[in-house]
């Protein structure tokens, strides 16, 4: 007996055995993670050799097993990625073609045009059939109200995806690339075709369009947004100031359907269930009720998720939900961090792409948060317990933040202690509520459910207003640096250790470096923002900032310069911007918040103008380091900024002002870097000012695909150069 205890020890010490399963995923996922820092596709067969050589390792030495995965995981991006740039519309089509697609996506109206996704079934170009992508944006007027899931023929004019309009916020093209969006079309001619055969997909779609148009007839479009956010997962018509509110407060998880939406609806099926049948003792008496409430759990997550348009929050709770069900189901236990393995996997397998979205980090990240604090203390009372959930999912979420926008809302937990009972516990069960009225033919219940829904909105709006007037409610920063980050990350490390670790509470300090404001350049910058047939620039020197517009007479544009404003200065770090260069009545919208407003001399005054108004005459006064031309002309100005070879900024110039600017300022205009003019200028009066600057770089506003950025480095023009596209481009 002495003989064998020693070698049973010592074969125990030895034994081998596979990783977990939260290893695997963690290996996948940083498979899929390295593949997308790839603006190239590698040859598939690179990844396929490591991940055989790994494999091989791994009969040895199990641990290798992870690496494998990982080359797997790589090679499964690349071929994903190979998969949908079989099919690309080429750049230069001329032809319009006939296609039949189902509509796959809720239509929205915006502005006079209608916006919806088709799934084409075939398509003929020139009289020949070709291949087709797998999902076409098409926009225009059809003779009678669209709803996803019909079938429609159109005659359109389709180009690449590359001339949808690009996102402040995130890399829209790598996006819609991984959405399998490879097309996009106007709509010449359109004609309705018979339905489609009846499926559960198809039922589900159509309930959520009659909610919607049933919210649309009862409330005003914008009030009807917050109805269709907290029930069916459209939030397109809320206003952009309501979003702006629950995004500077950290509260923006609330207007669309998340987790926890899923979670109850799942977790009143579960109970419903499990009471239906312990009433039926025959049913007892050959299945458990607890089974049998876990099965109906699981169809009951996927139909709301579904119903909710399918995000990926929705998506997250419903895996996790069936992970948890299915293990109950065959006697395991359930592990929250597996099953939140699994759905980060899940999604990451079907949309590579996934990994690289601020929703994804954003519902993962605060999940995972979740699941460590939430059993912490059990002893503790319920609302201590909120407000310390609360309290490490909005610490947890700062960089995340930082990084992404370059504020952080300090306002953030006290906004989502108060906001989410009156959300979550009353404005979401009104809704779903109302939902279910409707289509239960309830009518009069419904109207009273979605105006219920609209007064507590309203409330929730004007309390999370009141809270962004407190005193840094949000700091704006500007992007921090690499190493801000990582102190960040390795302070949340100290931060979440267990709670008998010493001084964890230390953690907090690396979050300090996010608050320090983004290093300012000392060159003059001037910064090109798509705003369509408009004309929207943004220059930073220094701690100087200011605008120059022209033409953002369409609502559509107006709105997207806003944005994409908004989203340059919380880059940078600025709060408001000095000086505005109005070079007629046009502005973006929202009107953004200025220090001081230029206007051309004559101009009445303008909407959102301070008084007294300040004139851009020659001579005058000017915004910091900047200088006015008299372009004699009523309704525009021209702006030089920096030195001698800065950039000249012009709004609409006709010949006559072209040729008397040359005339008197022949000499200021021959050094001249660039000049920025509108689109608005015809061919001519591009070739005449651009034959009194011949050094300088002619740059028109629409000629821009998406950010241009240039920088004044001493007396020369350094502007984005050529970059090789990328292969989602």
């Amino acid at each position: 007996m002495r003989s064998v205890a020693p070698s049973v020890a010592k074969g125990a010490g030895q034994a081998k055995s596979w990783p977990a399963f939260l290893s695997f995923a963690l290996a996948a996922g940083l498979g899929l993670g390295v593949f997308q820092f790839f603006s190239y596709l590698p040859p598939l067969w690179i990844p396929l050799l490591c991940a055989l050589l790994a494999a091989v390792l791994a009969w040895r030495w199990r641990r290798w097993s992870l690496p494998a995965v990982a080359a797997l995981a790589f090679a499964w991006g690349v071929w994903q990625a190979e998969q949908r740039l079989r099919v690309n519309w080429p750049a230069q089509q001329t032809e319009p073609v006939t296609l039949v697609g189902e509509i796959v996506s809720p239509p929205q109206l915006l502005g006079r045009e209608t916006h919806f996704l088709v799934a084409p079934r075939w398509l003929v170009e020139a009289g020949r059939k070709r291949p087709f992508p797998a999902l076409i944006d098409l926009h225009g007027h059809l003779p009678e109200e669209p709803q996803s899931g019909q079938i429609w023929q159109f005659n359109a004019h389709l180009q690449p995806a590359s001339a949808l309009p690009a996102s402040p916020f995130g890399d829209a093209a790598r996006q819609r690339f991984w959405a399998n969006i490879r097309a996009t079309g106007s709509i010449h001619y359109a004609q309705r075709h018979s339905d489609p055969r009846w499926s559960p997909l198809r039922q589900i779609e159509s309930w959520r369009q009659s909610v919607f148009a049933a919210s649309n007839a009862i409330l005003p479009r914008a009030e009807a947004g917050f109805v269709q956010a907290l029930s069916v997962g459209m939030g397109g018509q809320i206003p952009a100031t309501v979003w702006a509110a629950f995004r500077d407060t950290g509260t923006a998880h609330l207007l669309v359907i998340s987790g926890s939406h899923v979670a109850v609806v799942a977790g009143l099926v579960f109970w419903l269930t499990q009471w239906l049948w312990r009433r039926v003792p025959w049913l007892v008496n050959r299945y458990p009720a607890l089974l049998a409430a876990s099965v109906a759990s699981i169809p009951a997550a996927w139909a709301y998720a579904l119903f909710a348009g399918f995000a990926l929050p929705a998506e997250r709770a419903a895996l996790m939900i069936t992970a948890a069900a299915l293990a109950r189901c065959m006697g395991r236990r359930s592990d929250a961090w597996s099953g939140l393995a699994l759905a980060a996997l899940w999604i990451c397998l079907e949309n590579p792409g996934a990994i690289r979205e601020l929703s994804f980090w954003l519902s993962f990240g605060a999940v995972a948060v979740l699941v460590l604090v939430a059993f912490v203390d059990q002893e503790q009372p319920w609302w201590r317990r909120l407000m310390t959930t609360q309290w490490a999912v909005s610490i947890a979420l700062l960089p995340l933040l930082a990084g992404f926008f370059g504020q952080l809302p300090l306002v953030s937990p006290l906004a989502n202690l108060l906001v989410i009972p009156l959300v979550e516990l009353f404005a979401v069960p009104t809704a779903l509520l109302g939902a279910l009225a409707t289509l239960l033919g309830g009518d009069g219940l419904a109207r009273l459910c979605f105006h219920l829904v609209v007064v507590s909105m309203h409330g929730v709006v004007m309390l999370l207003e009141g809270l962004l007037r407190l005193p840094y409610a949000t700091v704006v920063t500007g992007r921090p640096g690499l190493w801000a980050l990582l102190a960040g990350g390795l302070g949340l490390a100290l931060f979440f250790l267990p709670r008998a670790w010493p001084g964890r509470w230390l953690g907090v300090v690396g979050l300090l470096p996010l608050l320090l404001p983004a290093p300012v350049s000392s060159a003059l910058e001037v910064e090109l923002l798509p705003a369509g047939e408009g004309m929207l620039l943004f220059w930073r020197q220094q701690d100087h900032s200011g605008i120059f517009t022209a033409n953002l007479w369409r609502k559509g544009e107006a709105r997207e310069a806003a944005l994409w404003l908004q989203a340059s200065t919380m880059r940078r770090g600025v709060v408001s911007i000095e000086s505005w260069v109005r070079s007629d009545s046009s502005a973006p919208e929202p009107l953004p918040r200025m220090q001081r407003q230029w206007w051309p001399p004559g101009a009445q005054a303008y909407p959102g103008g301070p008084l007294p108004s300040l004139a851009c005459v020659a001579g005058g006064a000017g915004p910091p380091g900047g200088s006015f031309l008299a372009a004699k002309l009523p309704q525009t100005c021209v702006l030089l900024l920096g030195d001698a070879r800065g950039p000249l900024l012009a709004g609409d110039l006709d010949s006559t002002a072209i040729a008397a600017l040359r005339q008197r300022y022949g000499a200021q205009l021959a050094t001249r870097s660039a000049l920025f003019v509108p689109a608005s200028l015809t061919l001519e009066e591009r070739r005449q000012l651009q034959s009194s600057a011949p050094s300088a770089t002619l740059i028109v506003a629409t000629t821009a695909p998406g950010l241009r950025s240039w920088r004044w480095l001493g007396d020369r023009l350094q502007g984005p150069g050529s970059v090789a596209r990328a292969y989602w481009q």
